[in-house]
């Protein structure tokens, strides 16, 4: 599972070797603080209604999702959740979308509660 951290500046995401193989190999998702739009709490991540659209990824339906969701519809998302964990939902701006590729992130982390709460403290 992702591990998901929040400094003074951004919010870091570092992936798993599973995770990099559907995220361009890359080792982190930087996104900065400045490009949130919106930061929640999702309760059941692996759902249709939290990962809509076609897919690029991996699927074991209804326990893990993993890779880029929303293909045919106007949302890009990331998505590396599993279904006994919450999520937590990151909307950017444009100008992240087009630097990361993702209009949003949806990541599984049991901190989510803490994320949500340091990042809606953030000016």
């Amino acid at each position: 599972m992702a591990a998901v951290y929040v400094d003074r500046d951004a919010v870091r995401i570092e992936l798993r070797w599973w995770e990099r193989i559907f995220a361009a190999q890359r080792k982190r998702l930087v996104i900065p603080l400045s490009g949130i739009l919106d930061a929640r709490h999702v309760d059941r991540p692996t759902r249709h209604s939290a990962t809509p659209g076609a897919r690029s990824g991996l699927v074991v339906t209804g326990v893990v999702k993993i890779g880029r969701w929303g293909i045919g519809t106007r949302t890009a998302l990331f998505v590396s959740v599993r279904r006994s964990v919450p999520a937590l939902r990151l909307t950017v701006d444009k100008p992240t979308a087009e630097q990361l590729g993702y209009d949003a992130i949806l990541v599984s982390t049991p901190q989510v509660d803490q994320l949500v709460d340091a990042l809606a403290s953030v000016p």
